[in-house]
């Protein structure tokens, strides 16, 4: 079946990278611009607790994404080694048991958020100022975790069937309107933050219902019956085994906005947390390009490891990584040059600019490691090797980086909060690239003992 749609086992892999990798990454600098309009729009119009409000909600944001991704990077990553294997019929049940799995996981973070508000924002380190503002934006957007999920479920399954521009498409469409409805809301309407929270909302059940028509009206590789959605504990528990590493990502990614939050207003309250509210932002964007190749390149390196290619599966993993670098190297020179211009977008005053302009170099000083960073924990989760792939991304996001967060302000107060990612993410490069080259002579040795 996958011969019929792309040749992954022997054509051009730059070229193949680039068809996968180029929808994906404009698909999610789609999604990283409308969260950015959200911020941009709330703080011109509402303020700097207004843009406070939505800076502590960031939690929120990565929790819900973390199950979405959990099972839709699992499920899809199952579906091209399966596709590899030429196991159509696993193929397909792949795809009804991750789509199970997003329903029921989703839906129960609802029921939790929903429950949970007030303690869980006090947890987010929400200020008494930003509260009105914050708990308005959270009880909208935590609506939007099923329709998030779905969305980010049909989007991966689109893509990896070998229809990249539609995976695009899929996010792309919410996005915009997203966008659109920013405007209308927040600007035409006056609405604030529930504007904003209802724009987002209403982009991912659009994008969700688009993703679903082109899975279940078969545009895609995906043969949709009732059997597949039968629940199979084995590919099950592969499917959350394999995902595991991206639900760590983002509920990593979650606890430190919460402690981010909290030590940002210790040292410098609001201006401080709001500036945080652009560096995440402008964070988002600048990885973008690096999370859609890692995207893109999933479903080549799936299907060529799941053919016995190791050697291809290896030159995939290193074309990807000298594009992804040089990429992140062309928007990060952006923000290392025009940090006052950035946080003037998002309504900066001058008390912003004296934490935001070093803040921001200080953050992205080496940001174009994370190209290679990332592109390594997607190899690890497209070859069914969850365990370095959960192992990166725990060491990056929490044990490298939370003692950081917490000793470097003694010393160099609010600047040392935004120094300690940088030496975070050089440490998990080392990590990275210890743990790639051992799994590449792990796996050249047993290709040659065959």
């Amino acid at each position: 079946m996958q011969s019929n749609q792309v040749d992954y086992l022997h054509g051009k892999l730059f070229p193949m990278i680039l068809r996968f990798s180029i929808p994906a990454a404009i698909s999610l600098l789609i999604t990283a611009i409308y969260n950015i309009v959200d911020r941009m729009f709330v703080g011109n119009v509402n303020g700097t607790s207004a843009l406070a409000g939505l800076s502590v909600c960031f939690p929120l944001s990565y929790m819900m994404m973390a199950f979405g991704l959990m099972c839709s990077a699992g499920g899809s990553t199952f579906f091209s080694l399966f596709s590899g294997q030429g196991e159509t019929r696993r193929m397909h049940k792949a795809f009804g048991n991750a789509f199970v799995l997003v329903c029921a996981f989703e839906v129960l973070l609802t029921v939790f958020l929903l429950v949970l508000a007030d303690p869980l924002l006090v947890l987010f380190g929400v200020t008494d100022t930003a509260y009105p503002y914050a708990i308005a934006y959270y009880r909208i957007v935590a609506l939007g975790c099923l329709f998030q999920g779905l969305s980010q479920l049909f989007c991966d399954f689109v893509r990896v069937s070998g229809k990249p521009v539609l995976g695009m498409c899929v996010t792309g469409i919410g996005a915009v309107t997203n966008i659109i409805l920013d405007a209308v809301f927040i600007v035409g309407l006056d609405w604030g933050v529930v504007g904003a929270a209802t724009a987002t909302v209403l982009g991912q059940m659009l994008s969700a219902g688009f993703g679903a028509f082109l899975v279940f009206s078969g545009r895609t590789m995906v043969r949709v019956s009732p059997a597949i959605f039968r629940p199979e504990k084995h590919l099950s528990l592969n499917i959350l085994s394999c995902g595991f590493a991206f639900w760590v990502a983002q509920m990593a990614m979650g606890f430190i906005s919460l402690v981010y939050n909290s030590q940002l207003g210790r040292y410098g309250g609001d201006i401080a947390i709001s500036v945080y509210a652009v560096v995440s932002s402008i964070m988002t964007f600048v990885i973008m390009p690096a999370s859609g190749i890692s995207q893109g390149i999933q479903p080549i390196l799936g299907n060529n490891y799941g053919s016995g290619h190791p050697r291809r599966v290896m030159q995939t993993f290193w074309l990807a990584t000298g594009l992804s670098v040089g990429v992140t190297c062309v928007i990060w020179l952006l923000v290392l040059f025009f940090p006052r211009q950035i946080l003037a977008a998002f309504g900066g005053t001058e008390e912003m600019f004296a934490i935001g302009v070093p803040g921001l170099r200080f953050n992205f000083c080496i940001t174009p490691v994370l190209g290679f960073v990332m592109l390594a924990t997607t190899f690890f989760q497209s070859i069914n090797r969850p365990v370095p792939s959960v192992l990166i991304s725990l060491l990056r996001q929490v044990v490298f980086l939370v003692p950081f967060l917490y000793l470097l302000p003694l010393a160099l107060e609010v600047n040392g909060i935004f120094f300690a990612q940088p030496i975070s993410d050089l440490l998990a490069t080392v990590l990275s690239a210890v743990l790639v080259l051992r799994e590449q002579r792990r796996m050249m040795a047993a290709h040659a003992a065959r």
